[in-house]
């Protein structure tokens, strides 16, 4: 409550500021701008929900799981199926015995949970991505 409060009071004296004439125009062109932008911010933020929405519907997993305990179910968006393997290697070969598998935890898919699809859609659009493809 005090930092909400400090900030507050930070705004409340800069808007002194608008009975100078030299502040007073900036103080203009923010508002005019901000009314300019508000219906782009609206339609942005439609667009950002429908994305969300469409990718929680296509990409959610189809089964329950346990983060904690593997499951090993045919379901392709379970976290369990989307962690690292780690395989062993004989003279040179790969076999396909599995040594490790990375535990996921609630980053792992994302788009488990709407309010998670909604977060990985704001990191799309702000072009920060933390998931890593295979090459």
């Amino acid at each position: 409550m005090l930092s909400i409060s400090c900030l507050l009071l930070d705004f409340k004296f800069l808007l002194f500021f608008r009975a100078f004439e030299s502040f007073g125009i900036y103080f203009v062109i923010i508002i005019s701008v901000a009314k300019n932008i508000a219906s782009f911010i609206v339609i942005l933020f439609i667009i950002l929900v429908s994305f969300a929405h469409a990718f929680y519907i296509l990409l959610k997993p189809r089964l329950q799981f346990n983060l904690n305990e593997p499951t090993n179910n045919d379901d392709p968006n379970n976290p369990w199926s989307l962690t690292d393997r780690f395989n062993q290697i004989e003279d040179g070969i790969i076999t396909s015995n599995t040594l490790f598998v990375q535990k996921p935890d609630t980053n792992t898919n994302m788009f488990a949970g709407y309010y998670t699809a909604l977060f990985s859609m704001y990191l799309y659009l702000t072009g920060i991505i933390y998931f890593s493809f295979e090459s």
